[in-house]
Parts: C-alpha cells; sequence; structure tokens
C-alpha cells in the first residue's frame, strides 16, 4: 500500500501544472494633459523700435533708435495654442531714446553717434502731443485674445491702445518653451497710421520720419509667477 501511495505522489506530481508566466512589465504612465489655461508672467522684456529719417534734408536728421525693458504683464496658454492670449502694458516714461551703447548694437544704420541735446529734443516730441501724447494717456496697453497658425509661429491680432484710442494690428510672432520659460518674439514694420500717428516733419516735410516703424520685441515668461 505505502508503494502505491509512493507511485501516486510521483505521478501527481509530473503532471502538476507548470508555475504561471510572470505578468508582463506594466505600461508606462501617459504623460499628463497639458492644463487647460495656464497664466504666465512676464519676466523679462527687450523693446526695439527703428524709426529712419527721411524727406530732402534727411542727411540732417539722425536714424533714431527707441528701446525699453519695462513691457510687463501676462501670457494666458490655453490648449488648443490658438486660443491663448496676452495682456501687457508699457509706461511711455520708460523710453529711452538713442542710448550709446543700444546703438553701438543696432549696425551701420545707427553708428553716428547723437548728441545729448538732440536725443533729449527727440524724446520730448516723442512723448509729446503731436506723437505719443503721453499727457493723456502715460501708459501703452497691448491686449490679444487668440491666435492663428502654429505650433510655433503664429500671427496675432493685437489691439494697441494708444493716445486714448484703440487699434488692431496684425502681427506675427513666435512662441518656444526653454528650461522653463516661455519665449515671445515679434517682429514687425507697422505704419504710422497702424498706430493712429502722423509722421514727424520739420521744415514743410523737407526733413521727416519714414512711413515705416521697424518694431522688435523679446519676452519672457515664467508659469504662475
Amino acid at each position: 500500500m505505502r508503494k502505491f501511495l509512493w507511485t501516486f505522489a510521483a505521478l501527481a506530481a509530473g503532471c502538476a501544472a507548470p508555475p504561471p508566466a510572470p505578468l508582463p512589465p506594466a505600461a508606462p504612465a501617459a504623460p499628463p494633459a497639458a492644463a487647460a489655461h495656464e497664466s504666465w508672467a512676464v519676466t523679462s522684456s527687450r523693446l526695439e523700435v527703428r524709426v529712419y529719417r527721411d524727406g530732402p534734408m534727411a542727411r540732417l536728421g539722425h536714424n533714431h533708435l527707441i528701446t525699453s525693458t519695462a513691457l510687463a504683464g501676462r501670457l494666458e496658454l490655453r490648449e488648443p495654442r490658438t486660443r491663448s492670449g496676452l495682456s501687457l502694458s508699457l509706461p511711455l516714461d520708460s523710453l529711452v531714446v538713442d542710448d550709446p551703447a543700444a546703438r553701438e548694437a543696432a549696425g551701420p544704420d545707427f553708428a553716428a553717434p547723437v548728441p545729448d541735446a538732440d536725443r533729449a529734443g527727440t524724446l520730448k516730441n516723442l512723448l509729446g502731443p503731436k506723437v505719443l501724447d503721453a499727457g493723456r494717456q502715460p501708459v501703452l496697453r497691448l491686449s490679444a485674445d487668440g491666435l492663428e497658425g502654429g505650433p510655433e509661429e503664429y500671427l496675432a491680432r493685437l489691439r494697441i491702445s494708444l493716445r486714448g484710442e484703440e487699434r488692431v494690428v496684425a502681427v506675427p510672432v513666435t512662441v518656444r518653451f526653454d528650461d522653463g520659460l516661455a519665449v515671445v518674439h515679434a517682429r514687425a514694420v507697422l505704419r504710422h497710421a497702424d498706430l493712429g500717428l502722423v509722421p514727424f516733419t520739420v521744415a514743410m516735410g523737407a526733413l521727416s520720419v519714414r512711413d515705416g516703424i521697424a518694431i522688435d520685441c523679446r519676452l519672457e515668461a515664467r508659469r504662475g509667477t
């Protein structure tokens, strides 16, 4: 009887099912979906405006370089990105006319030095009632609600509030992300009429400002700051 039990046990062991195969590794978790709406604060900015002399007596004037690092506000990044927008402000008293270092970096069109008295006079005219009229509205405001294009290059329709008036202009912008920064770069040539301005002239137009204002703006923003 004992011999039979041992024989049965041996047969049972030989017929036992093999151990189950190991389970396959779990699939990696999908990356989280982008937030439907993220607000990013502008942490640094650089605005550069190039204004060129014109007219029969242009040689008596200067090309002017106007700069500021005071553009501030927020980017509102949404999904899809074409629903994104921005809201920015620029105190007009932050504008600097013909900073020598900036002119040196701007190339041959701005190589000629500008005397301090001319710089002061140009700034006074720029902020005065015939041009930006900073006494009436001291802060330029920009906003956009929606973009066209993508994924990095867009067309933004900017609403510009200046001189107590609003106008909308289309400006190409790029939006890139780099090490936690949103970097926005806009570059355009605008006519004076786009901004509600009239080109400044002297001597009955013998010396004037060319009707093409080159604008270059770069912003960096961080999420939620």
